[in-house]
């Protein structure tokens, strides 16, 4: 095992150096993206029981993380000045002008689907957001489930009607798949390749922001 640490001067004299506050910005964005998906692997790998709190779970892990996806998308492009300074810039250029193109394009998958994720459904709940979802809600049931439980313990229990209603209105605006099922699949894939670039070159531009910065030790 490995550490790297700056002592309590260091510190100090860092409150205010925009290379080193850049850095624990993104590395906060790189820990929460990262605990967001160790959580998918468990709930989606680990334990497959179809439980209703797994399906629960998993459902809400996807709005969860979209809505992270979408802030951290929007932090990354307001560093975009300091970025361009660095040599890491040069070398994953590409993966960088593929992120700042999901922020500025006003048609790309996170301002047309993360931005619902992260306006209307994870971090709000706005009221307005419900007659729409009702009017995008399809049923081939007379009898639409409000809630299910496995036990009457509440972690075992899941307001699914909520659910359904959420996702109905989140798929309507998925631009490719046929049945739900794909729909769900492709949100979920385009969330998974932008993480998957932006936690790359994360790890490298706080590797370069902090390597004058911070010291190595092993343990």
């Amino acid at each position: 095992m490995f550490e790297y640490f700056i002592t309590k001067e260091e510190l100090n004299m860092l409150k205010r150096d925009i290379k080193f506050l850049t850095a624990i910005r993104l590395m906060r964005m790189d820990n929460i993206i990262t605990t967001l998906q160790s959580l998918f692997y468990r709930v989606l790998v680990l334990d497959k029981e179809d439980t209703v709190s797994n399906k629960r779970d998993r459902l809400e892990l996807i709005l969860y993380y979209g809505a992270v996806l979408y802030e951290s998308l929007k932090t990354f492009y307001d560093t975009k000045d300091l970025l361009k300074s660095l040599e890491e810039y040069k070398i994953n250029v590409e993966d960088i002008n593929y992120l700042f193109q999901e922020w500025e394009n006003p048609a790309s998958f996170t301002k047309s689907v993360l931005a619902k994720i992260r306006d209307k459904l994870a971090f709000h709940f706005d009221e307005d957001v419900f007659p729409e979802a009702i009017l995008k809600f399809d049923s081939n049931d007379d009898k639409i489930q409000i809630l299910e439980a496995d036990s009457e313990k509440s972690i075992d229990v899941n307001y699914s009607f909520i659910l359904v209603l959420y996702y109905n209105y989140l798929l309507s605006y998925a631009s490719k798949g046929n049945s739900d099922e794909e729909k769900l699949k492709y949100i979920y894939d385009e969330m998974n390749s932008i993480s998957v670039k932006l936690r790359k070159v994360i790890e490298k531009i706080t590797g370069e922001l902090l390597i004058n910065i911070v010291h190595e030790k092993k343990i």
